[in-house]
């Protein structure tokens, strides 16, 4: 029989749910890391994990989209005023080095991470995070497509070219560790150049 816990408890537990399981997805990976290893990690029975979680895909989820909110307010304090290519430039190549600079982003965007969570989690869960980083963007974008610096191309298309761009950054070794910096950077001043007028 599963303990019923206070609101108080769940807020916790929870909580604690986070950082353990951070804390464990590291170490194991998502495939490794066992049920019975969270829930020994928070100190509750395994049946209480599914009053939280349908599944551990859902709780990695969950926190990678923790760790993106994170990231996305890290990135939006480069960004410059009045924005051109030159700035929109750095903003991408900081967004890299910010990405680059958190490990659990780096595991998640792994090829058997991905697959797991897609296969777990349900269709509707994904298309709405996908649509949360238009939402995010979307208002800068059409600021600066009405103050005229920016061409107006989609917002759907420069957030998707925005996201392809930070996940080629986790591509290093299969683009070439000693041409990945400059290639970026040629990438990045292209996006910026066709994006921005001079």
């Amino acid at each position: 029989m599963v303990k019923g816990f206070t609101s108080k408890e769940r807020e916790l537990i929870k909580s604690k749910l986070h950082e353990k399981g951070k804390q464990l997805f590291q170490r194991y990976g998502l495939k490794k890391t066992t049920m019975s290893q969270l829930t020994k990690a928070v100190g509750i029975a395994q049946g209480s994990f599914y009053i939280f979680y349908e599944s551990k895909e859902e709780l990695y989820f969950e926190i990678l989209e923790q760790e993106e909110a994170q990231l996305k307010w890290q990135i939006l304090q480069h960004i410059e005023s009045p924005m051109n290519a030159n700035a929109f430039k750095n903003l991408l190549m900081t967004s890299v080095t910010t990405v680059l600079n958190n490990p659990f982003i780096q595991h998640s965007f792994q090829q058997e991470h991905m697959e797991q969570i897609i296969r777990k989690l349900p269709a509707d869960k994904l298309e709405q995070h996908i649509q949360k980083d238009t939402d995010d963007l979307q208002p800068l974008l059409l600021k600066w497509q009405e103050e005229g610096s920016m061409e107006k191309v989609s917002p759907d298309v420069i957030t998707a070219a925005f996201r392809s761009f930070v996940l080629i950054s986790l591509h290093q070794k299969e683009v070439g560790e000693e041409l990945f910096q400059p290639a970026l950077e040629l990438m990045a001043e292209g996006l910026a150049q066709r994006l921005f007028k001079e």
